[in-house]
């Protein structure tokens, strides 16, 4: 069970390597993909990002993609102003683990560098229905109809479209897994010291 785990695991990353080569329509900018030497946020979340798949979309499934989200390739998902950013639908990490979503385009919506930041790692449902968000949109000029339909397409979306976490503990196998938490905890711990 071990090796089949670890044989998943290496197969899938060869399977990453040939995607992240075929080349990405420029209507769509992805996030850059992190690593340890050149992830700008904490060390903690680089090691988790690092080990996250990153899949690219074809230029086929951009069309259908701003049709889903009711949105222009130019428009912010969240507020409708005009995007210069891509969003996590699902945080990648939490509590400086891998949360098991991956950056593909069904995890990814353009957004405006403000509604990214203000997002940060929380859940989307509680961040954009909370009273802080919500005063914000009604103050960019969003009525309580838009910011409602905007919700409901996005849940729409995320019901639709995103999978269930991968779960790394199964796909590596309980020992490859704990290997890693503990040399990320080792490696963090020097990094900081």
């Amino acid at each position: 069970m071990k090796t089949k785990g670890f044989l998943l695991a290496n197969n899938h990353l060869n399977l990453l390597d040939m995607l992240r080569s075929y080349d990405m329509s420029s209507k769509f900018k992805m996030p850059g993909k992190a690593n340890l030497r050149n992830r700008s946020s904490t060390i903690n979340n680089a090691f988790a990002i690092a080990i996250t798949p990153y899949l690219p979309p074809s230029s086929d499934n951009l069309d259908w993609y701003y049709a889903e989200l009711g949105i222009t390739p130019d428009q912010c998902g969240y507020c409708l102003q005009a995007s210069n950013s891509v969003d996590h639908i699902m945080p990648l990490v939490r509590n400086g683990l891998p949360t098991g979503y991956i950056t593909n385009i069904y995890n990814l919506i353009p957004c405006c560098s403000t509604c990214n930041s203000k997002k940060g790692a929380k859940d989307f449902r509680s961040w954009y229905c909370h009273d802080d968000n919500v005063s914000r949109l009604r103050a960019m000029g969003l009525s309580i109809e838009q910011i409602q339909e905007r919700y409901s397409t996005i849940c729409r979306f995320i019901e639709k479209h995103i999978p269930k976490p991968l779960d790394y503990e199964t796909i590596l196998g309980k020992e490859k897994w704990e290997e890693y938490k503990h040399r990320k905890k080792k490696n963090v711990g020097t990094a900081q010291g």
